[in-house]
């Protein structure tokens, strides 16, 4: 361990006109318009021992091949190995796909052949800008989500508001800036769906992340990673709309938030520690009561996307967890209850945690058993989507929650 070093670097994922929009079903062609661009913000951080990546993408989620290939092209421009490259995506719904199934349009598989390239080099201008640097990490509040899971009666569960719901209405902020205090970057951790601009928007858009972003990066100098929680029950407060209106709002009032706590930050650690760690776990699949095999083919064959990798019973999901001193980052590649993240930061050993959901893949909905005899969009019908013929069973959600606190405790002793 000896003197910290940091780097930035960012690419644009803006992509071409047309490119085939996901996040919602049905809508009407491809993208016309970009609203704010698309972005791949990379940070990199040198310990004198270590070096990890953490990325933030405006993006979706991206298909784990797509994440091997970024990782092989990270480790052969900078030598950062595989398990230090944490790649996040902000799950806006106004962005390009990045699952690109083999029946894509050209424009899209193009689109995804591309990214790997992309991302790798925000990487590698991040490790090229590599200097002194120092940090420090606070965290405040703002309530800019609600649980959407609202039940309207036995077994029936609407995308609605259930404001007796939980959310996670923590900001978490770590500040870097360079040894002569010139500001670098900012890591923000929330958990809010980015769904505002919804299925009859054809614009690109970071929704309200973009906002926020052009806020901050304006108020500190200093480049905006946005690492998303674990927000696969919690939309954004005043719904969805075609317009930005609800985005400018939003995205104002945790940009304020952000500046405040950052404005109280003294970055003065220098000599700091980093460690991580990567493993998979197997999430078993169960079946619906009532659906048979037949219909589960049926609407998985409908189903518009490529499937995520699969073990002998389940798919395959990333852990990921990375200590930056006395911070600790820790990511699933799943779309993540707001529980989730709420008990995995609840027993880190760490002094803050960070959850990141949407990281390294994302092999779909992962909901809590108590969530199960609600029924429900995450539950019945999210995992067709993810090219998944049943959803995860049950107990899934409690086996993430345990391999995330491991690989926690892991890095904690590293």
């Amino acid at each position: 361990m000896g003197q910290l070093r940091a780097g930035l670097g960012r690419a644009i994922l803006t992509p071409a006109m047309g490119a085939k929009l996901v996040g919602f079903a049905g809508r009407a062609g491809g993208c016309t318009s970009v609203h704010d661009d698309l972005y791949a913000t990379a940070l990199v951080l040198d310990d004198g021992d270590r070096q990890i990546a953490v990325i933030s993408c405006d993006i979706l989620s991206i298909h784990p091949d797509l994440i091997r290939q970024t990782r092989e092209l990270v480790n052969d421009a900078t030598g950062i190995p595989a398990a230090n490259v944490m790649i996040c995506c902000t799950h806006t719904h106004s962005a390009p796909d990045a699952y690109v199934p083999d029946r894509s349009a050209p424009i899209d598989q193009a689109y995804g052949n591309y990214l790997p390239y992309r991302v790798a080099g925000a990487v590698q201008l991040a490790w090229n800008d590599l200097a002194p640097a120092k940090l420090g990490h606070a965290g405040g509040e703002a309530t800019i989500g609600i649980n959407r899971r609202e039940v309207v009666g036995p077994g029936k569960t609407i995308l609605g508001e259930n404001p007796e719901g939980p959310v996670d209405r923590t900001v978490g902020v770590l500040r870097v800036d360079r040894a002569d205090d010139t500001p670098l970057a900012t890591v923000v951790n929330y958990t809010c769906h980015p769904v505002i601009l919804g299925p009859k928007s054809l614009a690109i858009s970071a929704d309200f992340v973009g906002r926020t972003r052009s806020i901050v990066e304006e108020a500190t100098g200093a480049a905006m990673l946005f690492i998303q929680g674990a927000c696969g029950d919690i939309n954004p407060l005043g719904g969805v709309k075609a317009d930005y209106t609800n985005c400018y709002r939003l995205g104002t009032i945790l940009a304020g938030e952000i500046v405040r706590v950052y404005g109280g930050i003294e970055p003065q650690q220098t000599d700091i520690h980093l460690s991580a760690t990567t493993s998979e776990i197997e999430l078993a699949l169960a079946p619906l009561p009532g659906v048979s095999s037949d219909v589960a083919a049926g609407r998985l064959e409908k189903a518009f996307a490529r499937p995520p990798h699969m073990g002998a019973t389940g798919p395959l999901s990333e852990i990921q967890a990375i200590g930056i001193g006395d911070l600790g980052i820790v990511s699933a590649a799943t779309e993540p209850f707001v529980e989730t993240g709420l008990a995995a930061k609840a027993a880190s050993p760490f002094a803050r945690t960070f959850f990141a959901g949407y990281t390294n893949g994302c092999i779909g909905y992962v909901p809590t058993a108590q969530a199960y005899p609600h029924g429900g969009y995450e539950v019945v019908d999210a995992h067709f989507g993810y090219g998944l013929a049943e959803p995860v069973a049950p107990t899934a959600e409690q086996e993430v929650v345990r391999a995330c606190i491991s690989a926690l405790q892991q890095v904690h002793k590293d």
